[in-house]
Parts: structure tokens; sequence; C-alpha cells
């Protein structure tokens, strides 16, 4: 999970998903499995907090 919160933490930042590959702590693939879990994530908060 660590390896995740820190990809959470760079995206949110606003860094690209390619840069955050780019410095070598996680392949493409997984960024792209963390970006798909951090969305539906975020999509599950906003439907308890009543935003959906």
């Amino acid at each position: 999970m660590a390896s995740y919160y820190d990809f959470a933490e760079k995206f949110e930042i606003g860094m690209k998903i390619m840069e955050i590959v780019n410095e070598g702590a996680i392949s493409r693939r997984t960024a792209y499995r963390y970006k798909a879990y951090y969305d539906e994530l975020k999509k599950t908060g906003e439907r308890e907090n009543g935003r959906e």
C-alpha cells in the first residue's frame, strides 16, 4: 500500500502518470492500475458524501 499512497500523493499534486513511471519506482501497468483504483475510491467517496 505504501507504493499506492506514494503514487496517489504525486498524482494529486499534479504529476502525470508517465512522470511518476519515469521515476522508476513502479511500472506503467501498475501506474494505470493505481489510477483506476484511485478513480474508484474518489467516485465511491463522492457517492458516500451525497455528491452523486
